[in-house]
């Protein structure tokens, strides 16, 4: 319970700094900021931005100023929810309890919402570099290290890989391996790193941090997995089933072998975080802890 209390704190920050950075509701085209904003608010459990926030301040950081960065993150977060749940995708009908958004505001439009929400992310990137008055080194590396993240070499790339072996009766481990560390683990690494890298922290806390975040990122995907096939739709608020027959660590290697390696993992997330002498860290190891105790 302390665990969900801290990061319901946490969470509750997120939600007040979302809204501020959000476009207006009545900001001219109207329907595309609605759309906007009902794709990133009134639900979440806004782990990467807490992680963003997190990770800063376990480097010494005042967490004001990375906040714009930690918007940024979940706002990609967001793009690609919209995206996954498209018809050409996994054609979800519920999202965070709700309907998904392509199905309020029509396909065309919820691709759009998409679009805008990554571009506005790479400017609130670019925004916080600005703020912290960090050189354009360090900016550049955000911008690359986050467009990475989500290009064909992060997101785009797990999730392509995912549709493209859906079909296949098995897949090897290096492929399930690439799959689950794209479409969850690259966007987590990113969320630990992209504030130390604005602020100007050492390769080596940003290696620890790195670390960390792919251990709880893959982690984090399996337990996903486990939920999809087992998980209650109500509490998920959301389809369930979905990934039945796609090649998931569940349907490759069984639901016991998944909980045996996402606790190994997270237990591997925690170890990486002793190395940074010192720091502040309850709020990623709150994180960690969360990966095995959520159901949704």
């Amino acid at each position: 319970m302390e665990t969900v209390a801290l990061l319901d704190k946490e969470r509750r920050h997120i939600e007040r700094i979302l809204e501020r950075h959000l476009p207006a509701s009545g900001d001219y085209p109207g329907r595309i900021h609605e759309a906007i904003r009902y794709s990133v608010l009134d639900g979440g459990k806004r782990l990467r931005p807490i992680m963003v926030i997190a990770a800063a301040e376990a480097l010494g950081y005042d967490r004001s100023r990375i906040e714009k960065a930690a918007c940024s993150i979940e706002f990609v977060h967001c793009c690609s929810l919209v995206l996954d749940d498209l018809p050409s995708m996994d054609n979800a009908l519920k999202r965070r309890g709700r309907p998904t958004t392509h199905r309020v505001f029509g396909v065309a439009t919820g691709l759009l919402s998409a679009d805008a929400l990554l571009m506005h992310a790479f400017k609130l990137v670019a925004d916080n570099g600005v703020d912290v008055e960090a050189d354009g080194v360090r900016i550049a590396t955000a911008v690359r290290d986050l467009a990475t993240a989500v290009g064909s070499y992060g997101m785009v790339g797990g999730q392509h890989v995912d549709l493209e072996t859906a079909s296949l009766e098995s897949i090897d481990k290096e492929t399930l391996e690439y799959i689950q560390t794209r479409k969850t683990g690259a966007l987590f690494v990113v969320a630990a790193t992209i504030g130390g890298t604005l602020l100007g922290a050492g390769t080596d806390d940003l290696a620890v941090l790195k670390k960390y975040a792919g251990a709880l990122g893959l982690a984090y995907q399996i337990v996903d997995d486990i939920l999809d096939a087992q998980g209650d739709p109500e509490t998920l608020g959301k389809d369930v089933g979905k990934d039945a027959n796609k090649q998931t660590y569940v349907t490759v290697h069984g639901v016991e072998k998944a909980r045996e390696t996402s606790r190994d993992l997270v237990r591997e997330a925690g170890e990486a975080l002793r190395a940074l002498t010192g720091a502040e860290t309850s709020v990623l190891g709150a994180m960690a802890a969360y990966c095995l105790e959520r159901t949704s």
